[in-house]
Parts: structure tokens; C-alpha cells; sequence
């Protein structure tokens, strides 16, 4: 009989075969068939971060908690591959779902930065620049030279610009919509007065007519 780590081992060595397999039609452009390879790598993985070895691993306890380096490898593999699941959502632009995506491997290795990087990514390009500055800055303090973290920071801007701009044109197309209401309203007010007194003036006129006197021819 198989012991508990030995069948982890089997399933985690089957779970980076399909990772790797995904790897290499990512990089060949072929991202549905990546995205097929990852998912069936997660499938190999599902479950073993919940067996009686792994919940002494994450027990938070006042000690040292007892580490299973099996367990840490299968949690640094899991995040890996949802941090290539993210990458292939961005390239679909899928962003809501890259985060979602980098969010679990983030959960699994607060330590991952390509996870990190791509969550930056698809916060940019979500609209959400207050959360992608904050990845940024993580990332800044890593590793300041880094020239990938510096081409988001100027996509950053781009894209703060971009809201700034379509801002004000919807303020402008707000206050325009307003002033031509307005002046529509003021026209039909105007309209308005202009129908009332010229009413008032014909009632005024006929009013006059039947009060005129009327001359009485003299007899000759």
C-alpha cells in the first residue's frame, strides 16, 4: 500500500508534467491548449493541500509549525500554475479573471512576483489604478531596476491620464447637456410669456371695442 506522501509525490510529479506541457504551447501562441494543460494540472493537485499532512503544515499554532517540504512544493507549484493561468487570461484580456487567477496564486505564495506583476497588469488595464499602484509599489521595492515594472509604471500613467481625460469630457458633455436644457427651458419660458400677452392684448383689444361709444347720426 501506497503511503499518503508517496501518492502526493506521484500526483505532484503529474501535476508539473501537465504544467510544463501548458508552458510550452503558451509559449508557442497557443493559449486555449495552455489554459487545457493547466487546468488538468490543477486537477492532479486538487485535494492534497487538504489531507491530514497539510493541515498540520498550515496550522497556525504559537511554535514553529511542522514543515512538509512535499506540501511547500505542491503550494509553490499550484501558485505557478495560476499565475500562468492569469498570464493566459491577459493575453485573452480577460482582466477580471486574471485577478481572480493571481489572487489564488498569490494565496498559495505571497512570494510569487510574476503573480504579483500580472495582477499590476490586469488592474491597469481593469481601470482599477489605485490597486495596481499599490502592486507596483511592492514590486518597486523589490527589485527598483527592473525594466518590466517600469514599463507598467509608465502604463500606469498612461492609463491615469486616459481616465483624466475621459473625465473632464464627460463633465464638459454633463455641463453642455445642462446649458442646452437650460436654454430650451428659458426659450419655451419666453415662448410662453410671449403667447400669454399676446391674449392678454387681444382680450385688452376686444375688451376696448364694445366699450367705444357709438355715434349717433343727427337728425336733419
Amino acid at each position: 500500500m501506497q503511503s499518503s506522501n508517496t501518492n502526493n509525490e506521484e500526483k505532484l510529479a503529474a501535476g508539473k508534467q501537465e504544467k510544463d506541457l501548458g508552458n510550452e504551447y503558451f509559449k508557442k501562441g497557443e493559449v486555449t491548449e495552455a489554459l487545457r494543460h493547466y487546468h488538468q494540472a490543477l486537477l492532479h493537485l486538487h485535494g492534497l493541500q487538504n489531507n491530514k499532512t497539510f493541515a498540520v503544515f498550515r496550522k497556525e499554532q504559537e511554535e514553529e509549525p511542522k514543515k512538509d517540504p512535499i506540501q511547500e512544493e505542491i503550494m509553490k507549484t499550484t501558485s505557478v500554475i495560476y499565475s500562468n493561468i492569469a498570464a493566459c487570461l491577459i493575453k485573452n484580456q480577460k482582466w477580471s479573471r486574471a485577478i481572480d487567477s493571481a489572487n489564488k496564486a498569490l494565496k498559495n505564495d505571497p512570494d510569487n512576483t510574476k503573480a504579483l506583476f500580472r495582477r499590476a497588469q490586469a488592474y491597469i488595464n481593469e481601470g482599477n489604478t489605485t490597486r495596481a499602484r499599490e502592486d507596483l509599489e511592492k514590486l518597486s521595492a523589490k527589485n527598483p531596476e527592473d525594466a518590466a515594472v517600469k514599463r507598467e509604471w509608465h502604463n500606469l500613467r498612461l492609463k491615469d491620464k486616459e481616465q483624466d481625460e475621459k473625465q473632464r469630457r464627460d463633465l464638459k458633455g454633463m455641463f453642455e447637456r445642462k446649458w442646452k436644457s437650460e436654454e430650451k427651458e428659458e426659450g419655451e419660458k419666453k415662448s410662453e410669456n410671449k403667447d400669454e400677452k399676446l391674449t392678454s392684448t387681444a382680450a385688452g383689444s376686444s375688451k376696448t371695442s364694445a366699450m367705444e361709444p357709438r355715434f349717433i347720426e343727427l337728425d336733419e
